[in-house]
């Protein structure tokens, strides 16, 4: 198993890459929810770096794919896809079909899709090289998936996962209905529901409004039962460079208890094990 991280800041590369095999990146205009959100040429000195130390890097995609965004996003791959880096990660599918002749790797991660060893497969008989396991799935069904894969899965192994995904400009349109003004894009905002306990930390971006779980998903304690995974992610959001650091640190180097909890103190949160126990069922 292979580890991959965000990054903030292109000076922090090297000390990121020492812990981590690769890289997770956006690109300005084109990318969203990420830590980073780099320009062409910022995006080209990754390169060089990831290269230099033989090391992957994926370019993320997830938002919504529109037709009117269309040529300007084939304007971008046909400047930055002769670059040294692995491959695309992406969460709508109607990018495939724009980067399937670009000769790099294509990782499809729609977040919640993907729930079942023969969505998986299906995906990879297309032509995909890889996708991530699907938020929401229980550690028995991980297990399976692990099992009968045939190609690359990705998974989340460790931050803020999103909830929720709206194209709509919600906080906007709220300070507008209250006839406030406040700089929302440039704070870290909560949000607060009248009958749950939790804050849930809330953006908004030109690609829309992205809420998150409260606490952070960590697999830590099953590391053992995914080891047939190819890429475990560690995302740094909310947080810094030096965060996805400590983390990557304690994944490597077994789990400590002593360890954790002076990290979840250090960084004031909650860590929890998502979905991984919980039972798959349906209700009428």
């Amino acid at each position: 198993m292979q580890y991959l991280t965000t990054i903030y800041k292109i000076e922090n590369g090297e000390k990121l890459l020492k812990q981590a095999d690769g890289l997770i990146v956006g690109i300005k205009d084109h990318s969203t929810r990420e830590t980073s959100s780099f320009s062409v040429a910022e995006f080209k000195k990754i390169t060089a770096l990831t290269t230099k130390l033989n090391k992957k890097l994926y370019v993320s995609f997830k938002m919504m794919l529109h037709e009117p965004s269309v040529v300007e996003f084939n304007h971008l791959i046909k400047t930055i896809n002769d670059y040294p880096f692995t491959g695309y990660i992406i969460g709508d599918i109607g990018y495939y079909y724009l980067l399937k002749e670009t000769g790099k790797d294509i990782i499809y991660n729609p977040e919640t899709l993907l729930t079942n060893t023969y969505d998986l497969n299906t995906y990879f008989e297309l032509g995909i090289k890889g996708t991530f396991i699907s938020k929401e799935v229980n550690l028995g069904e991980i297990k399976a998936m692990l099992t009968n894969k045939k190609g690359q899965l990705f998974m989340t192994g460790h931050g803020y996962l999103n909830m929720f995904y709206s194209r709509r400009l919600l906080l906007n349109s709220y300070f507008e209905e209250i006839g406030k003004t406040h700089d929302y894009h440039h704070e870290n905002m909560r949000l607060k529901e009248e009958k749950r306990e939790p804050f849930h930390p809330i953006i908004e971006d030109q690609f829309g409004t992205h809420v998150y779980r409260s606490e952070v998903t960590s697999t830590l304690d099953i590391l053992e039962d995914i080891k047939a995974l190819d890429y475990l992610v560690i995302d740094s959001i909310f947080h810094d460079d030096d965060y996805a650091i400590d983390i990557l640190k304690l994944y490597q180097n077994n789990l400590d208890i002593n360890q954790v909890s002076q990290l979840q103190e250090k960084y004031h949160e909650t860590w929890d094990t998502g979905f991984l126990y919980l039972k798959t069922i349906y209700k009428v």
